[in-house]
């Protein structure tokens, strides 16, 4: 009978044990069973016409940080439009080569006549100091004549009026010195006019020498000074449209080196959810390729009963246990939702949970999963496990300690307690 009374002790105690270890977790904290781990899914769409170049990837395949997701090359590109404005840019090359060398030659044609005209000008001055020089030797045998006579009429007149001499004597010699006037008059115009002309000379103003005046050398000069100026001009209009499409040009084929490849890269681990499609499909703009699972920004939704809102602060932890999984972690709260807000949207790899009236929804930020870990891109970094979320109440070590320490040895002490009561496996004996 003893041994069947202790036993019945040991049995209600058990139950006791059982019933607290049941009921202590709600008394010490807020519990929630219905929280589940989410993480945002990342879309991966092409920006233009393309052929997926990389291997295809399948579900749960992890993918490394700065590592290229996928490659696509591009089907179509600005590169006609580039091609044209090279062969644009190569012709107006060739043109301004081309006009260069004309100017060249032009020149050259140029400092020809600059020297024929000063040939010209040197055979012009030589010839025409020449003919000065004879002209002022005429002058002066003009003079000289021109006093001789005029002193043998004077003489021949006074003889005439005192009758030595016939008039017609005086009168002959007053016509030879009046011719003579007249031929140092001459003489003396022709020199000024040789003087000028040799001044005219440095004005390039040549007189006509022979067949040869300089008026066509001067004609040409001015004929190659126009063409050389128009030539100029054209040249830098060319250089300047060369220089303008050179920049298009240079835009362009930034386009086409940023567009005609595309392979995105993420700073941290993720994990492939939807398969690509296989390597060398034709991807069109603005398809979807792949979706990732973002294991960086993992959370936890939790709902509790709204009472709990003042208790419950951002930056407190709470215990986060995974279904049939013995260990738990801590998880830092992020953020509280009334059961007024909105529910969250977005592109998420689990369903998000909807907060019933009363309700209180509580965002607990993960740390990031490490996708290399072995077994984590194959369960999806735990993503879609529900999970068990407990808030410390408040209460302190005062019930805290002991229920934590009185839950761990009920949980090892159980099980052998019934092993050793339960009927049939002789471990009671009736003591009668």
């Amino acid at each position: 009978m003893k041994l069947k009374r202790v036993a019945r002790l040991a049995a209600g105690g058990i139950c006791l044990g059982t019933a607290v270890m049941l009921i202590a977790p709600y008394v010490l904290n807020y519990v929630s069973r219905a929280a589940v781990i989410n993480a945002p899914i990342i879309s991966v769409k092409s920006p233009f016409d393309g052929v997926l170049v990389s291997p295809a990837l399948t579900p749960a395949t992890a993918v490394l940080p700065d590592t290229a997701v996928v490659e696509l090359r591009a089907s179509r590109s600005s590169r006609t439009e580039l091609a044209r404005l090279d062969a644009r840019i190569a012709t107006l090359i060739r043109e301004e080569a081309s006009i260069e060398r004309e100017i060249k030659t032009l020149r050259k044609l140029d400092a020809e006549l600059v020297s024929r005209m000063r040939d010209v000008r040197e055979l012009a001055r030589n010839v025409l100091e020449a003919q000065l020089d004879g002209l002022k030797g005429e002058l002066a045998s003009a003079r000289e004549r021109q006093s001789r006579l005029h002193r043998d009429a004077d003489r021949l007149s006074k003889l005439s009026n005192v009758g030595s001499a016939a008039q017609t004597q005086a009168d002959t010699a007053q016509s030879l010195a009046r011719e003579a006037r007249g031929e140092v008059a001459r003489l003396s115009a022709e020199v000024d006019q040789v003087e000028r002309e040799i001044s005219g000379i440095e004005d390039d103003v040549l007189p006509g020498i022979g067949t040869e005046d300089g008026s066509y050398a001067l004609q040409r000069q001015d004929e190659l000074a126009i063409r050389l100026a128009d030539l100029v001009g054209r040249k830098e209009r060319f250089a300047a449209q060369r220089a303008g499409l050179k920049l298009e040009a240079d835009a362009i084929r930034q386009e086409v080196v940023r567009f005609d490849k595309f392979a995105p890269v993420l700073p941290n681990g993720a994990v492939v959810w939807s398969a690509t499609p296989a390597q060398g499909s034709a991807i069109a703009s603005g398809d979807e390729v792949l979706q990732l699972l973002d294991c960086s920004r993992r959370f936890v939704e939790v709902f509790v009963d709204e009472t709990a809102f003042e208790a419950i602060q951002p930056g407190d932890t709470a215990r986060v246990k995974l279904r049939g999984s013995q260990k738990t972690f801590r998880a830092t709260i992020e953020a509280l939702r009334g059961s007024g807000s909105q529910p969250a949207t977005g592109l998420l790899a689990a369903v998000p949970g909807m907060a019933g009236e009363g309700s209180l929804s509580v965002l607990l930020r993960l740390d990031a999963a490490n996708v290399t870990g072995a077994g984590v891109a194959e369960s999806f970094c735990d993503v879609g496990r529900t999970a068990e979320v407990r808030f410390d109440r408040g209460y302190g070590n005062l019930l805290a300690t002991p229920g934590g320490w009185f839950e761990n040895v009920m949980r090892q002490v159980a099980p052998s307690l019934f092993a050793w009561f339960s009927p049939g496996e002789g471990n009671v004996t009736d003591a009668g």
